[in-house]
């Protein structure tokens, strides 16, 4: 059975942390504020020497294997439809790309969705692909 709370939406600040690999000291505390101050740690911001920002990722995993990727998606994008918004956001400002990465356990299987797209769309990428992706941004 899975963990109901692991898919609770995050805009209403009562999300506990379960996973016991992430410090939550702050989240806490920052929770504690109220409902009405909304923050989102920014999973990845791609970054090179000779150009700056190149793009804004939010990665997920913990996913077993590619139909488990497939059957998570909708309470995904149900949980994290503002930090979506807020990456979509800041690529547009930024006018650099976003994009949402789920992937599985062992890193063998992406899952890239490109934020300025519908989320129907995405590209399947092994791990070498993937990297090259990475390096191309």
């Amino acid at each position: 059975m899975m963990d109901k709370d692991k898919f609770a939406p995050r805009v209403d600040n009562t999300k506990t942390e379960k996973t016991g690999e992430r410090n939550s000291d702050y989240s806490l505390w920052h929770r504690s504020l109220g409902a009405d101050y909304l923050a989102i740690d920014i999973d990845w911001v791609e970054y090179r020497k000779d150009r700056g920002i190149v793009g804004f990722l939010a990665v997920t995993g913990k996913c077993v294997d590619e139909n488990h990727i497939i059957n998570s998606k909708r309470f995904i994008w149900e949980r994290t439809s503002l930090e979506r918004k807020i990456l979509s956001t800041l690529s547009k400002a930024m006018n650099v790309p976003s994009y949402f990465v789920i992937h599985n356990n062992d890193l063998s299987i992406f899952h890239v969705h490109d934020l300025s797209k519908d989320l129907k769309e995405f590209t399947i990428m092994n791990q070498e692909t993937y990297g090259s992706f990475i390096k191309k941004l």
